[in-house]
């Protein structure tokens, strides 16, 4: 999903140098010109979270509900 949406800024020269900053910049120039639906927005953006938490957090685990959530958010980016 991430690199998708990397792909998509560069097409309009976007520069970014985070996760965050892809996220911000996706919302600036394609969510909020509706070119693309508010839920991809979201869809990056709990995804991201869910990396997060599991990368960076003592203990934590990732259910198999919410990858699988993922896993379909995943297929709107293609």
């Amino acid at each position: 999903m991430f690199y998708a949406t990397e792909a998509v800024l560069l097409t309009k020269n976007l520069k970014f140098s985070s996760h965050k900053g892809v996220i911000s910049l996706l919302g600036q120039y394609f969510i909020r010109t509706s070119i693309f639906p508010v839920e991809l927005g979201r869809d990056l953006s709990k995804a991201f979270d869910e990396r997060l938490t599991v990368d960076y957090s003592f203990k934590s685990e990732i259910t198999q509900e919410t990858a699988e959530k993922c896993h379909n958010q995943r297929r709107k980016f293609h």
